[in-house]
């Protein structure tokens, strides 16, 4: 069944309408019919059985069937601070890393980051990040969209990272691997804070920045590796390791 969203207040309704783009997609796209049935994500984490009543022009109603049960997102939760990149491959990674199953995902302008976005431009690809995400996670039968910040400098994405468990950088200069024994035997943490650097990688002055804020450094291995290829390998190593990937 295909899956979309819909807003948490409409599930008590009688007839919960859907709106906006999945609406559109629904009637103009899918040209799905009465009576046919979808799936409805409300994005906590519920998902539900729907079956569409009728139409308007810019509205579906639908009525809900069950409740679902989805086992998809992983057990802990991973921060992205993602050095900025250009355009393209900041969309790739966001729609990646969802799949992936980031639990939030932070643009970081570093000392190299070669774009440099002014606030307009960065609310505007913040909330393109957000759309992609949303397809992502319908994509992938994931049931929670990973939460998407607006742009961040270094110094206050370094900040965001209070609350992890664990806390990663990831340096082209280290030759040390992330293992499972960084953690005490018998442990999992429950969120971790991986930092990714730009195209030029992040400087000396950054790293040691993030190290006095309590993050180890890490290497993904002998070879160099593009930005966009060192993020999803770095994700996914994190989620082989203490997620629901090993």
């Amino acid at each position: 069944m295909k899956r979309f969203f819909i807003h948490p207040d409409e599930i008590t309704k009688p007839f919960p309408e859907i709106f906006g783009q999945d609406a559109q997609h629904i009637i103009k796209v899918l040209r799905l019919s009465k009576g046919d049935h979808i799936v409805l994500l409300d994005g906590s984490g519920l998902e539900y059985e729907a079956k569409i009543v009728r139409f308007s022009p810019d509205r579906v109603y639908v009525s809900i069937i069950a409740k679902l049960i989805n086992d998809t997102e992983p057990p802990v939760r991973i921060i992205v601070g993602q050095g900025y990149l250009k355009d393209k491959k900041m969309d790739l990674l966001v729609r990646h890393l969802t799949e992936i199953g980031i639990f939030r995902w932070i643009p970081v302008v570093t000392e190299r980051s070669i774009p440099q976005p002014d606030n307009k431009r960065m609310l505007s690809r913040a909330q393109r990040w957000k759309t992609i995400a949303n397809e992502a996670v319908k994509q992938c039968k994931r049931s929670i969209p990973p939460n998407i910040d607006a742009p961040l400098s270094f110094h206050k994405a370094v900040e965001q990272s209070n609350s992890a468990d664990l806390k990663i950088i990831f340096f082209e200069n280290e030759t040390i691997p992330i293992k499972r024994s960084v953690v005490p035997e018998g442990q999992t943490p429950s969120e971790i804070m991986i930092m990714l650097g730009p195209e030029g990688g992040f400087s000396q002055k950054e790293v040691e920045f993030a190290k006095a804020s309590g993050f180890i450094t890490a290497s993904l291995g002998p070879r160099i590796l593009k930005a966009e290829t060192a993020s999803i390998s770095a994700c996914t190593i994190v989620q082989y390791l203490f997620g629901d990937m090993g």
